[in-house]
């Protein structure tokens, strides 16, 4: 290691120390003035509930006057901002970084299983901004990306951005793969003084995002709650959009959006939540969104010449289609055995309904549909209905 090195290396520890004592700080501050208003509260309630004797002889209760804050403690009151003139100046359209699916300045997550395709769904994401095209037909805005890759080799990245066609023309992506601080507020600090410089920022990528949070419990509410809030609170500061990406749970649930890892309080974070999930060798994408139209679980189509994606029909269509082409292939064994049936005889309709398998309404709508194609006659015997077959002589039946 060089001189150099080793000074960039003792710099890093001493600052992740000083991030550390004062957090360490900080949480004793509090703590104590937690112990200190316990105390006053105690307090406060022995003098309340103290009974004293008056002249009369009753017994009454000595209720203490409101303390009044000292010029010392005082509090400050929140901010307040006049709902009509947040009215009045409204924008017609949040600003977005990809029109109709992300904000420009907010936060994203990303759930999946592992290799199920999230990472190459944010590559091909930042690629699209940066080269200023559509992402799957959505318009984006055009600018820089910073891509913290944390999980995984090099090489990948390397080869994806490759067959994406970056040029490095119009937008830059800027990759970070080293290990992050054991502390995320100093390692905020740092990717904060990375990107300070950046002026055409407008997406950072955590792939993945524990290995930026570092929490203790991310089933957690308690610990998950803060630390997405300095995620928000990043993305605020910089005028940038956050995309944070996750695997998901072993176990699914119905609701395609709960299977992210971790506690709820990721998901209510975050301004759009995205799944992807595996169906056999198909993928399905799908959005949560906190302002804007969510997106129906639709199928992805996969080109594995250039590593991409894009939409193709929603899962409701695919399915429709499946069930209208098994629809139509019984009808069409329905309709083969009707006219196996018309060759020997003239059958009335409910013996047609028993000689032939299905179910008595589909049979019936058959009958009518071959009907009205001219493909058999039906005439009136008495009350009854009886099918022929067109153009085929009672003698030939008969025989």
């Amino acid at each position: 290691m060089t001189s150099e090195e080793r000074a960039a290396l003792d710099l890093y520890e001493q600052r992740e120390r000083a991030a550390k004592e004062e957090l360490e700080a900080i949480q004793q501050r509090v703590e104590a003035r937690k112990r200190d208003r316990d105390k006053e509260l105690s307090e406060q309630s022995e003098q309340t509930n103290r009974p004293s004797q008056s002249n009369t002889g009753i017994e009454t209760v000595v209720v203490p006057k409101p303390q009044t804050e000292t010029k010392s403690s005082a509090i400050r009151p929140f901010k307040i901002k006049n709902g009509f003139e947040l009215a009045s100046t409204a924008p017609p359209k949040i600003p977005s970084l990809v029109d109709g699916l992300l904000i420009q300045v907010g936060t994203s997550l990303v759930s999946a299983d592992p290799k199920c395709g999230k990472s190459s769904f944010a590559r091909q994401l930042m690629v699209d901004i940066a080269e200023d095209r559509d992402f799957w037909g959505f318009p984006t805005l055009s600018g820089d990306s910073v891509y913290l890759y944390l999980e995984g080799p090099i090489g990948v990245v390397q080869q994806h951005f490759q067959k994406l066609g970056l040029t490095n023309q119009r937008g830059k992506i800027h990759v970070i793969d080293e290990r992050m601080p054991n502390n995320r507020v100093f390692g905020l600090q740092r990717l904060a003084e990375t990107v300070k410089d950046m002026h055409n920022l407008k997406l950072v990528i955590v792939d993945p995002l524990p290995k930026l949070l570092r929490l203790s419990n991310s089933d957690s509410s308690d610990d998950v709650t803060p630390a997405m809030e300095l995620l928000e609170k990043f993305a605020k500061e910089h005028g940038i959009h956050v995309m944070a990406l996750v695997h998901e749970k072993k176990r699914k649930g119905e609701n395609r959006h709960e299977n992210s890892v971790g506690s709820h309080a990721f998901r209510g974070a975050s301004d759009t939540n995205i799944s992807i999930t595996k169906q056999g060798q198909e993928r399905i994408f799908s959005t949560e969104q906190r302002w804007g139209i969510e997106m129906e679980p639709t199928l992805l189509k996969f080109d594995q010449e250039h590593l991409t994606s894009s939409l193709g029909s929603t899962v409701e269509a695919k399915e429709e289609e499946k069930r209208k082409g098994k629809e139509n292939k019984t009808k069409e064994r329905i309709e083969g055995k009707i006219m196996d049936a018309l060759l020997k005889d003239k059958p009335t309709t409910q013996e047609l309904v028993k000689a032939v398998t299905g179910k008595a309404e589909t049979i019936l709508e058959v009958l009518e549909q071959m009907v009205n194609a001219g493909k058999i006659k039906a005439e009136q015997d008495g009350r009854a209905t009886r099918y022929s077959s067109v153009g085929i002589p009672d003698e030939e039946r008969a025989a």
